[in-house]
């Protein structure tokens, strides 16, 4: 493995942490931990449905662009673009989708 993948990746995970974090943001979640607001699903329950995950989850689908360019253009298998491009993945998932499906159990 030599430096300039590790950069590339830490750099790409990096920003695309960034990028996720800023458009999966609800608007009123600053609310949590204020009054009868203890966490997401309560907020969820409380604020009338002003849900703006589908237009944040189109805005950052181009995290993964680095990843289609490294597995079909370039061929690169390498370990690290791969653990990269799931633990992106993952959190992108946790963001959009996974936290709010556990507020229905």
């Amino acid at each position: 493995m030599n430096y300039k993948l590790l950069t590339l990746c830490v750099i790409w995970f990096g920003v695309s942490i960034g990028w996720v974090i800023v458009f999966s943001v609800q608007d009123k979640e600053w609310w949590i931990g204020q009054g009868e607001i203890k966490n997401i699903c309560d907020l969820v329950y409380f604020i009338e449905y002003d849900d703006s995950r589908d237009t944040g989850g189109i805005f950052t689908l181009p995290v993964f662009f680095p990843a289609i360019y490294a597995f079909f253009v370039k061929k690169n298998h390498h370990w690290l673009v791969w653990l990269t491009t799931l633990a992106i993945a993952g959190y992108w998932l946790w963001r959009f989708f996974i936290r709010y499906q556990l507020c229905l159990w």
